[in-house]
Parts: structure tokens; sequence; C-alpha cells
């Protein structure tokens, strides 16, 4: 475990393509091999609105990450069905150039999610944007358009919308296309778009995750965590050559690798089971919500804003009300009034629903390598508490850590899973964000506009609370000094030589 640590201190958590990024670049989805940690970078602890600003500049909506090379920054957004590729200068904020397609139709999104969400990743000669409504397009990186790939309009889940990103692995563009029975990941070459190969994917299929990859003494991988199942590509050939199963149904975290063992996070359908709640026994429920005295429950006296299922975020996003809940997990027919034998078939229903796989979590870890089907022989441990439904996870040193919605943040250590410690963070709402670190902190950013910043280790310390006054919902970079994060209107620089 020791030389596993010190890797993880030094920031090598996983082989993205063939190399690792270099410092002072954060070119994909969470940096450096997606895991979300700034290797030398010595951000800022303290800053906010007023304090630290490098430079703060309006962008256009959308959901992806800031990612950045040498000079420039790249994000998405949109005005309507226009959805554009923006590069912004690295010192300055200024716009360098901006680059649109216009979608015939967009996607249907959920409406925590974004049109723009799947954010771009770019290398020394090009950017490479995916939009679910268009498809992948590359520009160099003056802002000219290199190649488009159309794809088909993505097949998700109660048509909630994608939004896994594009890698690089070598010399490829790895994309996973949300088909249904057509599904497949994909790997285009980077310099001209054309296909080099598809790994088909008929079933396992449902995912927000993007793809991973790391190097085991079979070769390169590429990895994917869909609801059901994690499987493993051979990275040159798309050949299926692992998998695991026991992944939940909702699949949206980024999976980590240290050394020889994958780190899996997948979650319920209704978040954690904690989240919902079952009304109470008919005669307490009659007593107060019975407005014409008929001794039954109509679903039109149970007020729209009793919840069944509560995800701790801002403005009461993705919550779900009795009503609801009646009609979708219990099979109740909400036009007809509900008497004591209905009412406790529609309790009953609901607690079946609350304790069924849909609403089962996870977080585990699996030893990477063999071939086929490796669920029992490859698992080292799995923990079901205090998993996030979005949120990645961070490693730093010997711990694994999972910030939640309501701000609450579990630290486990690496090695078995145990809990080390649960804390609540000082700033509550959702967290849509993943976490990322740096200098021994993590940064977790709140849709209340709070970049709560905590130390790494066995003992929970809240060192800063950054309140920029706008949601956040897309993941912050680090490079170098500067932490750069994209709130609800603006793209934020931070560092401690503003104003100097």
């Amino acid at each position: 475990m020791n030389t596993k640590v010190a890797l993880v201190a030094a920031g090598l958590v996983a082989f993205s393509g063939f190399s690792l990024q270099g410092a002072g670049a954060w070119t994909q989805f969470r940096g450096p091999a997606g895991a979300g940690l700034a290797e030398g970078a010595k951000p800022p602890v303290a800053f906010g609105a007023q304090s630290n600003v490098l430079w703060k500049v309006p962008v256009s909506k959308g959901l992806s990450s800031p990612v950045v090379n040498e000079k420039s920054i790249f994000l998405t957004g949109h005005e309507g069905n226009r959805l554009e590729t923006l590069c912004l200068d690295r010192k300055t904020g200024e716009v360098r150039w901006r680059q649109a397609v216009q979608a015939a139709t967009l996607e249907k999104v959920h409406g925590a999610n974004s049109v723009a969400t799947p954010t771009p990743v770019c290398d020394h000669e090009r950017v490479y944007s995916y939009f679910g409504s268009v498809g992948l397009i590359a520009y160099d990186l003056e802002g000219h358009e290199v190649w488009k790939q159309s794809l088909p309009m993505p097949k998700t889940f109660m048509n909630q919308g994608t939004a896994t990103s594009p890698i690089l692995v070598g010399d490829f563009v790895l994309l996973f296309e949300q088909d249904g029975d057509e599904s497949a990941l994909i790997a285009f070459r980077a310099a001209d778009g054309k296909e080099a190969w598809r790994a088909k994917c008929p079933v396992y299929n449902n995912t927000w995750s993007t793809p991973m990859s790391w190097k085991e003494p079979g070769g390169q991988r590429v990895g994917l965590a869909c609801a059901g199942r994690f499987s493993a590509f051979d990275a040159g050939t798309g050949k299926l050559v692992w998998w695991s199963d026991g992944l939940s149904r909702m699949a949206c975290a980024v999976p980590l690798c240290v050394e020889d063992t994958l780190y899996i996070s997948s979650a319920a359908v209704q978040g954690e089971r904690s989240n919902m709640k079952v009304p109470p026994e008919f005669e307490e429920f009659v007593k107060q919500y019975d407005k014409d005295g008929d001794g039954k429950i109509a679903a039109t006296e149970i007020p729209s804003d009793y919840l069944f299922t509560d995800r701790q975020a801002s403005g009461g996003a993705g919550n779900m009300n009795l009503r609801q809940a009646m009609r979708f997990f219990a099979g109740v027919d909400t036009s007809k009034p509900l008497d004591k034998e209905a009412w406790n078939q529609m309790r009953a229903g609901l607690k079946e629903f609350i304790n069924s796989e849909w609403n089962n979590s996870n977080l585990m870890a699996v030893r990477t390598g063999g071939k086929g089907d490796v669920s029992k022989s490859n698992r080292i441990w799995q923990e079901s508490r205090g998993v996030p439904e979005m949120a990645s996870a961070i490693i730093y040193g010997s711990h694994i850590y999972q910030v939640r919605s309501g701000g609450l943040v579990l630290c486990r250590d690496l090695a078995t899973g145990k809990q080390v410690y649960e804390e609540r963070l000082s700033a509550h709402g959702g967290y849509f964000a993943s976490p990322v670190a740096a200098d021994g902190r993590i940064y977790a950013a709140s849709d209340q506009g709070v970049v709560t910043v905590i130390g790494t280790g066995d003992r929970f310390a809240e060192l800063a609370h950054n309140d920029l006054g706008e949601p956040i919902k897309a993941t912050p970079a680090i490079v170098d000094d500067t932490v750069f994060v994209r709130s609800e209107k603006h793209l934020w620089a931070f560092n401690e030589r503003a104003g100097k």
C-alpha cells in the first residue's frame, strides 16, 4: 500500500491515454486521467466574488467544465439551438474565438441537465467537442473546423439527456454513443475523425459516465461504467477483455485507477434510500389532509410540495412529490380517492420500491486484469453508504472521498473501504460538480455557488467557505496556482496574484 499512496500523492493516479498529461494542463474532464488531481499546483484556499479574482468573464449557458492547455481555456455552451465551443485566453479570460453549430433539433434533457453538458478534450493540435444534439466536432487551436462526425440523437433513460465526455487515448478520440441497442464505444482517429473501431454495447449501455483509460500487463485499456456493469476494452482494437457486474442503476461518476485497482461508484435512481420517505399511516394522514371529510385521500388533497424524494439540491432540483411517486412507483390510479386498504397497498408499494435493486448504491474496489467475468474474482471490497448520485470521487493519499448532495462528505480508507469519517460541509444544497484536489486540499462546489475547501487526511477540517453568489454545477479545473470555476453565468479564474 505504501507504493500506492506514494503514487497518489504524486498525482500519478491513472494512465490517460498512452502518456500522462503534462504539468500545467487540464485537458479533459477532471484533468489528468480524469482523477481530479492537479499535480504540483498551489491554488488559493480562500477566494470569492471580491477576493483573489484574476478575471471573470460572462459565458453562455452550459454545464461543461473548462479544459486548459498551455495558452487557452476551452468550454462549450449554447444559446437556443446554437451550440458553441469557446476558446478563451488563459491569462486574461478574453474570448479568442467561438465557433458554433446549429442543431436542427435539441435532445431532450432533465431539468438539471443541459444540451451543453459534455466537457471537451484538447491536445496540442485540436479541441474536440461533443453535443448530443449534433455529434463530435474537431477544431484546430485557431478555431477552424477540422472534421465533424454527425451522430444519432442519444437515447437516454427517461430522456434525461447525455453527459458523457470524449477523452483522448493515444491517437484516438474515444466517445460513448448512447443509442439503445446500437450503443457503442467508438474510437475516432484524432487527425481526421475516421472511425478506427467500434465496441458495440447492445446491453449494459445506460450511462452518464465518461470513459477512462489505464495500463495493465495485457496492454492499454479503456473502461466504461454503465448501469449494472463495468466493461474493459482493448484500447487499440475495442475488443472486450473483461467485465465486472454489480454496478447500480445510475452510472454518472468516472471511475478512478490507482496502480492495479479501479474504484467504481454507482448510485440509485433516487439517490440514496435516505432521500425517500414513505408517508405515515392512513389515520394520521387523513386527520391532517382529508379536506372534504369523506374519510379517503384524493391525490388533489395531497400538497404538491409533500415530498417522497428530497435530493437536497437547491430549488428542489430532482425532487419527486408523493403524488408522482404513487403513480410511478406504486402503480396507483391517482384519479380515484384512496381508502385505508388502498393507502396501505400504496405504502407497501413504495416500501418495496425503496428496498428494491433500483435503489442500491455502491462504491467498489476492483482489481484490474483478467479475462471475461471478474465480478467475484477481482472484487476487493464494496460499500453502499454515502455514495453520491452524480459527483465522482477523489483519491488523495490513503483515502477516498465522496461528496454528496446536502453537503455530506464521506472519507474511506482506500485499502479496505472502511469509513474514516462522515461530516457535513457548511455549504448545503446539491453537489452536481465533482470535487477536485491540489496541495493537500479538496475543493467541492455546490449548486448554491459555494466552493468549500477541506483538508485531506483522516480528520475532517473545513478550511474555507468561498461564496461566488451564482450556482455552480460544472466541475472546476486547477492548473498551477489558479482555480477555474464555471458558474451559472460566468467563468472565473482565482489565484493569489490577483491585484498584486
